[in-house]
């Protein structure tokens, strides 16, 4: 291999090292539930409109909370949050924004941040969080719950403690919903 080539290859990693931060952040991801069964149903190009529609009322909730969709991963999103309390709020907007029954999962913690992506045990453990959602469940781990607890009208149901792929111990996690007093008639 050329010299130049090897030196170029040096000089990519270190740029990237360079890049490489840790920060407190807060990750959620969220995945519409039935996309497969609607797809089938109602074909690819309803299903495109479909994900367009969502991706761009999304996009609007997350940036209305100070947050960001980092990537789009199909029918989901990876968003990032300076705060839990955002990332709450903008998760159970989303889900009543949401064309079909939306699953989200939410924890916080330090995370590495490298260029444009983050990375760290934190992603992995949102990331599990959402997958153990059930259609229609808004999920966050106990460190997510203890730092919002005092959210005003938004209710925790737990702890569940759920084992994850990867992941050493029990997880406990809590459904988020609105509190009964703010969705009963007047």
């Amino acid at each position: 291999m050329p010299d130049a080539v090897i030196l170029n290859a040096r000089r990519v990693v270190d740029d990237v090292a360079d890049r490489t931060a840790s920060i407190e952040l807060t990750v959620a991801f969220t995945d519409l539930a039935d996309f497969t069964t609607y797809t089938e149903a109602e074909g690819d190009d309803a299903a495109s409109r479909l994900l367009i529609r969502h991706h761009r009322e999304s996009a609007a909730i997350v940036r209305s909370r100070g947050g960001r969709v980092l990537k789009h991963l199909g029918d989901g999103l990876m968003l990032t949050f300076p705060e839990p309390e955002a990332a709450v709020l903008a998760c159970l907007e989303l889900r009543e924004a949401a064309p079909l029954r939306l699953r989200a999962g939410i924890h916080c913690g330090k995370v590495l941040v490298t260029g444009d992506d983050v990375v760290g045990h934190v992603v992995n453990l949102a990331s599990r969080v959402t997958a153990s959602a059930e259609r229609g469940e808004l999920v966050v781990t106990e460190h997510v719950r203890e730092t919002v607890c005092d959210l005003r009208g938004v209710a925790f149901d737990g702890p569940y403690r759920r084992s994850f792929k990867g992941i050493g111990d029990d997880v406990p996690v809590y459904l988020v919903s609105v509190a009964a007093c703010l969705t009963a008639p007047a």
